[in-house]
């Protein structure tokens, strides 16, 4: 830990001696006050904001010296340099460029600067049969969706995988090497953080741009202080023409095995204010609102219409065979000139059936392993409501508020049926259970985040506070029965119980952040931030006394428990801009105070207290004319358990697989360092990034397990059958993770295509005990992908791809035990139209490869889909298709996952073969811009569909 603070106070030093040096090379400049060239960008004839527009303020022989990008609602500020006379340009893809010379009497409120489109560009552009696929304004990447060409009624998700640099794999969406958090529609919030909800239901010839940047958090972005707090965010930003209108899909389907699937988006766009709702009714597995879907799956795995699949919705499972039903408003408007509305509601119901086959190898010695195998049917009926707003309202030039209030109200009903047993390495059974269970709980989650920003007349002094607080609740009740038995001493036993559950909680976290400017390019900050976590558990289990027949209350599997965690934080902070660089460090004093109370069934109190450091350093480099960033962040934190790793009860809704909570656990200390490397050439379409992570955790939140060789109480009371296990929570060190991740594209302009490749070496330490005996279990997974898109024509279109990932196993406990195995993933997308978008046909072609996994689960998985269709009406809007699921029926569903004490490889029940014909219409009716009523035709085609490249 000393080597870290030395590091950082380095850092601020240096930081200092930099900005001292600059200030001695300003002579007396750094005294005066600074100066903001300042104003709005709109775009001529609509008069509607220009979002991202560059702003550059240059020397009037064209040497820059500062920049900045617009808002959402096309405002700028920018930093007007101590010198006579300045150039100020202003730039956006494919409008005419805004320069004018300024001199020092001249004023710095610019006003409102209109921006026409370029028409000579565009025909420079129509006569060269080329486009320009970008631009990079300052830390945003922004791409013309008119540079890439996707098929008829495509949506935002088709244009998306083929940008540079970006990759959608596993369920995830990577832009330039880093996970994408957030996915925007003009700047806003669209159903909340859901990233694929937007892409899969706005078409692709609506889009204008698609920006890729790093938001900052609501504080951050009011105060002007860059904490650190991004997330990798894409911004779709819709056409002109495309914002007075409505337009969408709605279809329904029929098919084999009364298959059925229907739904549709509708999305009415009038200016600022934006309507939009989505609908989803199926039997097929689709849970994510994409038509291309089919078969739901996840993961990359077999069981997936769409490599990749995508995030599980309203509470429902990848695998088994699932119903869904679920509908959702989202509703976004400009109220005045100050306040910006973002809402919406989101209701979803399913049903999961499940099957699955579980083989789990655990290592408990050198030269001892226990095989456990289960059986398993499972339904899962859920329900969810979710709620969530987002209100941005700037007072006045001095005040500023967000609010973001939500609420997710939640139902679940489980039924289970096990059938589980182990046996030893010679395999000779040691026992067995058969279970029955039935589970059902309903729980709510309210919280709220404000934040509020004061400015100061001076520049870059700001007072801001930020208030967070939740409220949850859960209310469970279930049911289980079981038979087991010890084949050791050949006796069986059977559990007869009924649980109810109830756990609530409060928590709040309330921040005061004071900016300060030192000089023109540097800042400091001072905060002091108050937080409690206070949750509280209580269980209670009654259980069958045969002689009685009455059920007792089980006071070896009841409990009461109350957890409060108490943070108190200062925090100072320094920030230094120089040239290209960014130079960002913090430091905090955390002392936290934990003060656990069991009340039943015996009273006991656990009070510990917590000091730390947690250093901070962000370090960023971007030369925009190199099109090269550099990006280097290190953060600690802690993290505290919860209220259910804490509760000293056993859970034993598995009897061969019991658990309970330890009320002695204390908070884990991370540290985590990110390193992001990155070349972007638009010119040529070429990428290539680097990304890294390292996370050390001390005090890790692992568990210790033991594993009966003969019947064990528990506690003096709960039964441990041979092969049985009891896992526990315990405070471990040497947890260590990490990985390197790079992504390199380039164009192959022969066959008009994208070429990316993608190579990954991660490493992941988990330590783990098990009967005592301490376990380090390491995996290395060594992946490398390669992907082909083409760019041809809306009218052929095609990807390939395939990755594979080789992942090595070690245990300190069995160093001679080989666990390595192997997992191929590819991938044949092709969609051919050989009449214009009338008769279609297209094809999903899925392998998967496992060598290495358990005995019978070594396989090579063909997963086919074909569909082919014809559309109609006008503007083909209509469109009939018959698409076969699995042709081959060859589908399913194969993981495996490791832990600190064994290796555990499951076979899911999937959807297979079906047939479904499906119609369905396209929407889109569109008022006109005035500039759309006229002038030149060639102007008017240069605006059509996203899809359409000249």
């Amino acid at each position: 830990m000393k080597i870290i603070y030395k590091l950082f106070f380095l850092l601020l030093l240096t930081g200092l001696s930099l900005e001292a040096s600059a200030q001695r090379g300003q002579g007396q400049q750094g005294q005066r006050p600074d100066l903001k060239f300042k104003g709005k960008v709109i775009e001529g004839p609509s008069k509607l904001p220009l979002i991202g527009a560059n702003v550059l303020v240059k020397t009037v022989t064209d040497s820059l010296l500062t920049s900045t990008v617009t808002d959402v609602d096309g405002n700028f500020e920018v930093t007007r340099p101590w010198i006579p006379n300045v150039k100020v340009e202003i730039t956006f893809l494919g409008y005419e460029k805004f320069s004018k010379e300024m001199g020092m009497r001249d004023g710095l409120d610019l006003g409102i600067i209109a921006l026409n489109e370029d028409s000579k560009l565009l025909g420079e552009v129509v006569i060269e049969g080329q486009i320009v696929v970008g631009e990079q304004r300052g830390d945003t990447t922004s791409f013309n969706a008119n540079a890439f060409k996707t098929r008829e009624n495509a949506d935002a998700e088709d244009l998306i995988r083929k940008l540079p640099g970006v990759t959608i794999q596993n369920g995830q969406i990577q832009a330039r090497g880093e996970q994408v958090q957030k996915v925007l529609v003009d700047g806003r919030e669209f159903f909340g953080n859901d990233p694929f909800l937007a892409m899969r239901n706005l078409p692709a010839d609506v889009i204008d741009r698609v920006e890729i940047l790093d938001q900052r958090s609501d504080q951050s972005r009011l105060t002007g202080f860059d904490d650190g707090n991004y997330s990798r965010t894409i911004n779709i930003v819709t056409r002109g023409d495309r914002r007075q209108g409505v337009f969408g899909r709605v279809y329904g389907g029929y098919g084999t095995d009364d298959r059925y699937s229907a739904g549709g988006s509708i999305n009415i766009f009038k200016g600022d204010r934006r309507i939009s709702l989505v609908g989803l009714f199926n039997n097929i597995n689709q849970q994510n609102f994409s038509q291309e879907d089919l078969g739901g799956g996840g993961g990359g795995r077999p069981g997936g219409g769409r490599p990749g699949g995508g995030p599980n919705f309203g509470g429902g499972q990848d695998n088994g065979i699932i119903t869904t039903n679920s509908m959702g408003l989202n509703y976004s408007d400009k109220v005045g000139d100050k306040m910006n509305v973002t809402g919406s509601y989101f209701y979803s119901n399913s049903r999961n059936n499940l099957s699955s086959f579980t083989n789990r190898e655990i290592i408990l010695s050198e030269t001892n392993r226990q095989f456990y195998t289960e059986d398993l049917i499972n339904t899962v009926e859920s329900g969810n409501h979710r709620a969530n707003a987002r209100i941005e309202y700037d007072v006045n030039p001095k005040n500023a508020i967000i609010i973001t209030p939500s609420l997710n109200y939640t139902t679940s009903n489980v039924f289970s049926d096990r059938d589980a047993f182990t046996v030893n390495n010679a395999l000779n059974p040691l026992s067995s259970t058969r279970s029955i269970s039935g589970s059902e709980s309903r729980g709510y989650n309210l919280s709220n985040n404000l934040v509020y920003r004061y400015k100061f007349e001076k520049q870059g002094r700001t007072l801001s506070t930020t208030l967070f607080t939740a409220l949850n609740e859960r209310d469970s009740y279930s049911e289980l029965l079981a038979a087991n038995r010890d084949f050791i001493r050949n006796i069986s036993d059977t559990i007869n119980q009924e649980t109810f559950g109830l756990t609530d909680g409060f928590n709040y976290r309330a921040n005061v952040q004071w900016t300060e400017p030192l000089k023109e390019n540097s800042l400091m900050t001072f905060s002091y931030q108050v937080s409690n976590n206070k949750s509280s558990a209580d269980q209670q289990v009654f259980s069958l006394v045969p002689e009685a027949g009455i059920m007792v209350l089980d006071t070896a599997l009841s409990n009461v428990f109350d957890n409060k965690f108490v943070v108190q934080r200062p925090s100072v902070g320094y920030r230094y801009n120089y040239k290209n660089w960014n130079i960002n460090a913090n430091l905090d004093y955390q002392y936290a105070v934990q003060d656990n109370e069991a009340l039943f069934p015996l009273e006991r109190v656990f009070n510990r207290s917590f000091s730390n450091f947690l250093p901070a350093v962000n370090l960023n480099y971007r030369n925009m004319m190199k099109g090269t960033t550099f990006r280097m962040r290190y953060r600690t934190s802690t993290q505290e358990p919860s209220v259910n790793q804490l509760q000293n009860v056993i859970n034993n809704s598995n009897p061969l697989n019991l658990s309970v909570g330890n009320p002695n656990l204390g908070q884990s200390f991370n540290h985590n360092l990110f390193v992001n490397v990155g070349k972007l050439n638009l010119e040529k379409s070429r990428t290539f990034f680097v990304f890294a992570f390292a996370s050390l955790t001390e005090n890790f939140i692992g568990n210790t397990t033991f594993v009966a060789q003969t019947d064990t109480l528990i506690n003096g009371e709960v039964l441990l059958r041979p092969g049985g296990q009891l896992s526990r929570p315990e405070n471990l060190g040497g947890r260590f993770n990490g990985r390197i991740f790079s992504t390199y594209g380039a164009p192959i302009k022969a066959i008009k295509s994208q070429f990316n490749m993608n190579t990954s070496v991660s490493f992941n330490r988990t330590p783990g005990i098990i009967n005592g005996q301490r376990n380090q279990n390491d995996n290395i997974d060594l992946s490398q992908g390669v992907t082909l898109t083409s760019n041809i024509s809306k009218d052929f279109d095609f990807t390939l791809s395939t990755t594979g990932t080789y992942t090595i196993v070690n245990s300190s406990l069995q160093t001679n035990l080989n666990n390595n195995y192997y997992i191929q993933n590819s991938n044949i997308r092709l969609y051919y139209s050989p009449n214009n978008g009338k008769l279609f046909v297209s094809n999903v072609v899925n392998n998967a490869l496992y060598r290495g996994l358990s005995a019978g689960l070594d396989q090579q998985v063909w997963l086919w889909n074909i569909e082919g269709g014809y559309r109609f009406l006008k503007d083909n809007k209509g469109e009939l298709k018959l698409t076969v699921f699995d042709l081959l029926r060859q589908n399913n569903a194969i993981a495996r996952t490791i832990n600190d004490v064994s290796i555990t490889d499951t076979f899911t029940q999937v959807l297979t073969r079906y047939a479904l014909l499906t119609f369905t219409y396209n929407i889109g009716s569109f008022k006109q811009p005035a500039r759309e009523q006229g002038g030149n035709p060639m102007m008017r085609m240069m605006q059509g569909g996203g899809g359409r490249s000249w």
